[in-house]
């Protein structure tokens, strides 16, 4: 069983854990409850068992040496800090806690996996050396314009026209913003996957959910809103993906 097998088994063990048998009801109890919460503690002892069996299936596959007693303090580790985090998380809700506490959880079953492996460190360094690459570094860029900035651009541009009052009925604009942050990310994400047929199907989609709004429209303004929101969106993403492509030519983009 190889280091990478290991970390991919922790990480494989925390989803399963964490999504698959955690019952909503004791995620609703611990928020209610906290710390007095017994579900848990039931919680935190089958994360403790996976890992336990987990730890020893890998020390007998990989001649690692470790001892039976370390197996079961690492797995205590893991369990115990996940307690901790998920006591924690219990105060408060929300999107960026959520996203806090599991990251949380995956840097505790990092530390555990760098004490374990045997090439981690250099692993780990190798895998950050790869990430600087100047084509990577490109598309970490070409995904944050689309987000915030590509939204902000948008709307500056829908400022110039009215939005029509009758566009006060068709729902959240903070909606509006994630659909449209969501469509721009997937449509690079097909662009760069040379999935361009799935680029056509998303359009195409977005054309069909659009269709009622614009034919029930009972003013042009309203349809001319939203197509040139949706143009605006849809150009900004393919005009970022060609200047993405043209300036790695000769990285996996290119090869793609």
């Amino acid at each position: 069983m190889s280091d990478g097998s290991l970390l991919l088994g922790l990480v494989l063990v925390h989803i399963l854990a964490d999504f698959f048998l955690q019952p909503t009801a004791w995620v609703q109890a611990r928020t209610a409850r906290h710390w007095r919460c017994v579900q848990l503690y039931y919680h935190g002892f089958i994360h403790f068992g996976l890992n336990v069996l987990l730890l020893v299936l890998w020390n007998n596959l990989s001649w690692s040496g470790i001892s039976g007693l370390s197996v079961i303090a690492l797995a205590l580790l893991i369990a115990a800090s996940h307690l901790l985090i998920d006591i924690g998380k219990s105060y408060f809700s929300g999107l960026r806690y959520f996203v806090l506490d599991q990251l949380l959880h995956l840097i505790i079953i990092l530390l555990v996996w760098l004490a374990l492996a045997e090439n981690g460190y250099s692993a780990l360094t190798s895998l950050g050396q790869a990430l600087l690459e100047p084509e990577h570094l490109l598309i970490l860029l070409a995904y944050l314009l689309l987000m915030k900035p590509a939204s902000v651009l948008i709307a500056l541009v829908l400022t110039k026209i009215a939005a029509p009052a009758s566009s006060v009925k068709q729902g959240s604009p903070a909606a509006g913003q994630l659909i449209g942050i969501a469509e721009r990310l997937l449509i690079l994400t097909l662009i760069l996957a040379g999935q361009y047929s799935g680029v056509g199907l998303v359009v195409a989609a977005k054309s069909v959910l659009r269709y009622n709004d614009l034919r029930n429209a009972q003013d042009r303004a309203l349809t001319e809103y939203i197509l040139l929101g949706s143009l605006l969106s849809f150009g900004l993403t393919i005009l970022v993906a060609i200047m993405l492509l043209n300036l790695t030519p000769g990285g996996l983009l290119a090869q793609s």
